[in-house]
């Protein structure tokens, strides 16, 4: 029996496709077997070059009438191939999936639309698990954030993850404020999220339930250390509409924390880490970050860089100033001094050699 959508949407659920293959099955079964009718499954092939993609989406059609799909006459990427689901959509709710992600609960959608209906809250989000290609078996949890567990305004200060995937957004938030996905960004979530927050507001919840399964390729964006370059490209983005709406105050300590290295960092290449290195460099200088900043925020793994360079050698010889009052009543702060003053005296010599 085919199972038909009803008029009144719930749940818009928004997948780009893009040579998918293999994967694809898994994160559909997952979606038709949900027990929410009052949702519509938007699938969207991004030019895919796996021809097995369309067939099979065409075939799951058959049986379940939740199922539209939209097919580009051109490649737009998966920022466009969201903006045609949002184009598209009917549902009070929006949210996105990955074509080779997967849901865990067969009534995880169900229950989530009936809590944010309750809360009315903008923004639901829910827990994740991480895993690596071909083993779901050992998965992490990713993205968990008690501090939403009541519905409240976003903190800059307890920023939610960055992802769009793991969050039922409200449709008028988006719509009524214009919002599209940004098609210039490779990484389209994160410059999506921060132009969301800063220019809806929202209230959001957080659901203690991990509903999510995110899988990592070899190839994703994610894990391709090449794709770490573009990150700042982003970072300047979001710095900008930051800036053009005044809240660089509020939003001063997630900006300092993009500088931190990502976990992949020491998997990265010489050539991949000396341009890394160097874009993060030139992002200090853009942000003009002070030596307090650079002290308080940034993870012992990047001060190495730091020495390297005349530009935050500089700052750092003030931060040593202003702490040196209070090294001796302070105990940690004395022998993190200590540690500072080695390695600062290591690199000197080295130049000098």
């Amino acid at each position: 029996m085919v199972k038909k959508m009803k008029d009144n949407i719930e749940l818009s659920v928004i997948i780009p496709v893009y040579n998918a293959g293999k994967y694809l099955k898994q994160c559909i079964d997952s979606l038709v077997m949900q027990s929410l009718n009052e949702m519509e499954i938007i699938f969207v092939n991004d030019c895919s070059p796996c021809s097995d993609d369309e067939e099979l989406i065409k075939n799951y059609m058959k049986k379940d009438g939740r199922i539209k799909y939209y097919k580009h006459e051109k490649n737009k990427g998966t920022a466009g191939a969201i903006n045609t689901g949002l184009e598209n959509c009917a549902g009070k709710y929006i949210t996105i999936v990955g074509n080779d992600d997967y849901l865990l609960d067969n009534k995880c959608y169900e229950y989530l639309v009936d809590v944010a209906n309750k809360s009315n809250a903008d923004v639901t989000g829910f827990g994740a698990y991480s895993f690596n290609d071909g083993n779901d078996k050992e998965k992490t949890q990713i993205y968990k954030n008690s501090y939403y567990k009541k519905a409240k305004k976003v903190n800059p200060d307890y920023f939610p993850s960055e992802v769009t995937w793991n969050k039922l957004f409200k449709t008028e938030s988006i719509k009524k404020n214009n919002l599209i996905f940004n098609t210039n960004a490779k990484y389209e979530d994160i410059e999506f999220w921060y132009r969301y927050v800063i220019t809806v507001n929202p209230v959001m919840l957080y659901i203690d339930k991990n509903y999510y399964m995110y899988r990592q390729r070899a190839n994703s964006v994610m894990s391709t250390p090449s794709n770490y370059i573009k990150r700042f490209d982003v970072y300047k983005m979001i710095y900008n509409f930051i800036k053009e709406n005044n809240k660089e105050k509020e939003y001063r300590n997630n900006i300092i924390k993009w500088l931190n290295y990502p976990e992949q960092y020491e998997n990265f290449t010489d050539e991949i880490k000396d341009i890394y290195r160097q874009q993060t460099i030139e992002f200090m200088k853009e942000i003009n970050i002070n030596a307090e900043e650079i002290f308080n925020t940034l993870d012992m793994r990047i001060f190495k860089l730091f020495f390297s360079n005349n530009y935050i050698a500089d700052k750092y010889s003030e931060v040593i100033e202003n702490y040196k009052a209070v090294k001796y009543k302070y105990t940690k702060v004395n022998i993190f001094f200590h540690k500072l003053k080695r390695e600062i005296k290591r690199i000197a010599a080295k130049f000098r050699g």
